[in-house]
């Protein structure tokens, strides 16, 4: 897996632009740009948790309850609205 073209162009995009940022002396700007692809990613994640943990296809002694899906729903909505009060704030000045 290691030796496969997507491997290798994530592990490209994970290391070099934080070096570059870092090497920049802007080691702010490194934070806040995890920060939003993390909130962007987030509501992703959790959605797809939903749908795949609940589908057919999982056996039934491991889906999701309904704890597991209301804590995935509520993460769901809460990283997309900071990723939505985020885009707003670099949109609006």
């Amino acid at each position: 897996m290691e030796r496969t073209w997507p491997f290798r162009a994530y592990a490209l995009w994970l290391t070099f632009p934080p070096i570059v940022l870092l090497f920049m002396d802007r080691p702010f700007g490194l934070i806040v740009a995890y920060g939003v692809l993390g909130s962007l990613f987030m509501p992703f994640l959790a959605g797809t948790l939903i749908w795949l943990l609940n589908s057919d296809r999982t056996p039934r002694a491991w889906r999701n309850g309904w704890l597991s899906n209301l804590l995935l729903g509520a993460a769901a909505l809460l990283f997309a609205a900071l990723a939505g009060n985020e885009l707003v704030g670099l949109i609006r000045p």
